[in-house]
């Protein structure tokens, strides 16, 4: 089934007419397959008391309305019954100027009384004056008792309800939208694609792109929308395809792209289109900053996040809260703590986000007495605490291994009900892992509601660690039960605890399902594999795994080589000894100690081997 929609821009100023429609299809059954339920009334977020609604015209207002030869004057009558005229281009710019929710109430008592064909486009400003003081049922009071609407009326109710957050009722008035079968401008295309990335609804967006195309909409506003919405749900080849057939590129643009890379990882090409933005002469603004500076601290480019820095103070902004954040959290990221806590010190104003981020900082690179010290600060400045504050503290404890503290934290999280949430408890199961109480750890990852990966995963290797290799295992069994899908860092902590029981017909059933998931090319499941090998004695299958591995790093060479001199073949240990330096990379103390220690009773010739490693055994 089809049925007809249009769209106007959620910039709600109606001083001018919109431009001409155009016809557009939407399939809604694969999106909007539920029944139509009553629009809920929603709450007025502004909180005002009924004013005199009475207004005065006098016959010098009346003359100076009239001076607009060119505009339809609606009439009005007063409370005597004598009919005037009002400008309703003049009470347009009065209502669309209003700066208080009285001045609103007031002109509302004005428009209830006219007639005439400017009431319609009296009422779109009314809705947009009560949306812009908040008062969303006073908006949609006036919405309703509309005798005819234009797209505008519908736009204006569509883009407070997503202004302040309520998304199903924009959802159920779009649905009213759509049966109406108003024609709308592509400006609204804006609001509804804006409205598909909160929901991360794909397939409706995917319908309103269509449209876009069909319709020939395209324009900078609504690319970059579509560019933002692709990101939202993560498909980020679409959003570059929107973005490169874009025949011209602003600011917004740029910024939304950049920032689409950063959230996604792509930090390297987030730093490439920057610069392309950079050559292509426009200038960043606040957002496009933050975006770079978010990348750099997840790619540790401390040099460029300082250049970065060094434009900020000279000319960019000064002052900006959300900026200086983004410089206090990417020091931290890139290991620069003490030029963290320089702007943090430095900022003239810090919200509960920066606290959050130093705080995180700390905790990150092992400062956890100062991360905690800092919290007790935050919390004497009455400064609100989110769940994220929460999970860096939970951190801090578990690197310090500060466990009362980390049990007062947990109560008070009970206390205020966000046990649930899988970020918190995920981290108090790895706190108390962390702290050596396996059957906290356990409570709480029975008592979770919903486990992902990282909740499984940090239990697991609690277990590993704590000695509980056979809980591992079972834990495994059932997470997979579940239907949740190992990562690398599952695989690797199961398999470190098969090769501490040295049990290889588990560890054979782990690589035999690791080889059918992407983490089989994975460098650290891969040394995990070599080690469960060796110290199970298949030291030929650990030779397998290391030859066939598509990257190794220092781990893998390690358990390679000590996995050679442990199972007694020193020969073999020294040849891929040299082997790695050969690669150019360094054979550290411990490779050394190990083939030197396993390998005592091992016959040295020294025209197979460089002196350089018998010298430093005889040492």
């Amino acid at each position: 089934m089809f049925s007809t929609i249009t769209f106007v821009s959620p910039n709600l100023c109606f001083l001018q007419s919109p431009p001409p429609p155009f016809l557009v299809d939407i399939h809604l059954s694969t999106s909007l397959n539920h029944s139509h339920e009553p629009l809920k009334k929603p709450r007025n977020i502004c909180s005002s008391t009924h004013e005199d609604q009475r207004f005065q015209c006098s016959s010098a207002k009346r003359n100076e309305y009239q001076t607009h030869s060119d505009d339809k004057l609606p009439s009005c009558s007063d409370n005597s019954g004598e009919s005037y005229v009002v400008n309703g281009k003049t009470l347009g710019n009065l209502l669309h100027f209003s700066g208080s929710i009285k001045e609103v109430k007031r002109l509302h008592g004005v428009v209830s009384k006219c007639r005439g064909d400017s009431r319609m486009f009296l009422d779109n400003n009314l809705i947009s004056g009560y949306l812009r003081m908040g008062c969303l049922s006073d908006a949609r009071k006036v919405f309703d008792e509309m005798p005819e609407r234009t797209v505008v009326s519908w736009t204006a109710m569509l883009g407070g309800y997503l202004k302040y957050g309520f998304e199903d009722e924009a959802m159920r008035l779009f649905m009213d939208f759509v049966k109406s079968g108003i024609r709308a401008n592509p400006k609204t295309f804006v609001c509804l694609l804006n409205l598909c990335s909160r929901r991360l609804d794909f397939e409706l967006g995917k319908q309103l792109h269509a449209c876009v195309f069909k319709g020939r909409f395209g324009n900078l506003i609504v690319d970059s929308s579509l560019v933002y919405f692709y990101a939202q749900c993560s498909h980020l080849e679409e959003a570059f395809r929107v973005f490169n057939n874009m025949q011209g590129r602003d600011v917004v643009s740029w910024t939304t792209i950049i920032t689409a890379c950063s959230q996604h990882g792509q930090t390297k090409e987030a730093f490439t289109l920057f610069s392309q933005m950079l050559n292509d002469g426009f200038a960043p603004n606040e957002f496009t900053v933050c975006s770079v500076l978010k990348a750099c601290g997840e790619e540790q480019a401390i040099k460029f996040g300082k250049q970065l820095h060094a434009t900020i103070v000279k000319k960019l902004f000064k002052n900006d809260v959300f900026l200086e954040t983004s410089l206090v959290d990417m020091y931290a990221k890139c290991g620069e703590i003490e030029d963290s806590r320089i702007v943090f010190d430095r900022m003239r104003r810090r919200n509960m986000v920066t606290w959050t981020s130093i705080i995180a900082g700390y905790a990150r690179n092992g400062h956890g007495e100062e991360s905690i010290n800092l919290f007790r600060i935050m919390k004497r400045r009455k400064i609100y605490v989110n769940k994220l504050t929460m999970v860096s503290l939970i951190r801090a404890c578990g690197i310090i291994k500060a466990l009362q503290i980390g049990k007062e934290l947990h109560a008070q999280i009970l206390k205020n009900h966000i046990e649930d949430n899988i970020y918190i408890a995920s981290t108090l199961v790895w706190l108390y892992c962390k702290c050596q109480d396996y059957p906290s750890a356990n409570n709480v990852l029975q008592r979770m509601k919903f486990r992902d990966v990282v909740s499984w995963t940090a239990m697991i290797s609690g277990c590993t660690k704590l000695g509980h290799e056979h809980e591992a295992l079972e834990f495994l069994k059932e997470m997979v039960g579940e239907g949740v899908t190992p990562n690398p860092f599952t695989f690797s902590s199961v398999l470190k605890a098969c090769a501490k029981m040295e049990d290889i017909w588990h560890g054979k059933v782990i690589h035999s399902s690791i080889s059918k998931s992407p983490s089989f090319d994975n460098v650290f499941v891969g040394s995990a594999l070599i080690n469960m090998y060796s110290k199970c004695g298949y030291v030929e299958d650990a030779i397998e795994v290391f030859d066939n591995m598509p990257e190794k790093n220092l781990v893998s060479w390690k358990a390679m080589i000590v996995g050679y001199a442990k199972n007694g073949m020193c020969r073999e240990a020294m040849k891929l000894m040299y082997r790695m330096e050969a690669e150019g990379i360094e054979v550290d103390d411990y490779i050394l100690a190990t083939v030197l220690t396993a390998c005592g009773d091992f016959e040295w010739n020294e025209d197979e081997y460089p002196s350089k490693y018998c010298l430093k055994k005889e040492s």
